[in-house]
């Protein structure tokens, strides 16, 4: 049986001023790291992907419970919290009530049986400078781990690369897959494992892949990236697509 995924974030738009002595200029560029995940989860006939950029989630995410029941799984990577809190109401002509709750509508969905996944990167969990801001809220409550409290850090910069440790080798996610290539990573998210929750993989004793039940829904983190640069050769690992297609498969609930 397919699934229908939802999969928001992983775009920015990059304003850049280059400067020679007294002259200058300045120039922008839309970057789509979404596709090496979005081809992923595309490559396989029993997947339907959508995807949500990040500047347009505000708009485009669902709001209600009701909406979000649209898709087996949701799956949120690199894209601030702020994000999904605020409505379009929140910009001119300014209204009140702004809009509906669309955090508790994502609780909700995934405590009455949906699929939750959040995927590592500068603006996931705590996130650059704190900027993530998902410590302390409810889509915190229904993931597998904590993060750092807000205002700080969590970024773990590994420049030499380095490979996960597979707590659970066998777990459906991972079982069988070609783990051959030594570095393949370059960068995560720093968060704590909550009691109850099932570590799959690890690096330095930090969650890499972790799961949980939540409510009647399923809650998957992986705290480092899809794409550059914390994904160094991952993107070039033969199994890429699968092991997104099995992840996407386990937080619908039908692995």
């Amino acid at each position: 049986m397919g699934i229908k995924v939802l999969y928001v974030g992983d775009t920015q738009v990059n304003l850049t001023t280059s400067m020679k002595g007294m002259d200058s200029w300045s120039y922008a560029y839309y970057s789509d790291s979404a596709r090496y995940l979005r081809n992923a989860l595309n490559a396989s006939k029993d997947i339907e992907c959508v995807h949500i950029p990040g500047s347009n989630a505000t708009v485009d995410m669902p709001s209600t419970v009701e909406e979000f029941n649209q898709y087996d799984a949701v799956m949120v990577s690199d894209l601030g919290y702020n994000n999904i809190v605020f409505q379009p109401g929140n910009l001119p002509p300014f209204k009140t009530p702004m809009g509906p709750d669309r955090v508790t509508a994502l609780y909700n969905y995934v405590k009455n049986g949906g699929g939750f996944m959040m995927i590592g990167g500068w603006l996931s969990f705590s996130g650059l400078q704190g900027k993530g801001l998902y410590g302390g809220t409810k889509i915190e409550e229904v993931m597998p781990v904590t993060c750092e409290p807000r205002g700080a850090d969590d970024r773990v910069e590994v420049t030499e690369g380095f490979a996960m440790k597979f707590e659970q080798p066998d777990h459906p996610i991972l079982k069988g897959l070609s783990w051959d290539v030594p570095y393949m990573y370059m960068g995560y998210n720093k968060t704590f494992l909550k009691p109850g929750s099932e570590l799959v993989a690890s690096y330095n004793g930090d969650p890499l892949i972790a799961t949980c039940s939540s409510g009647k829904g399923r809650s998957i983190v992986f705290t480092s990236d899809v794409g550059p640069h914390w994904a160094g050769n991952f993107l070039e690992w033969p199994d890429y697509a699968t092991f997104w297609q099995r992840i996407a498969m386990w937080c619908a609930g039908k692995l």
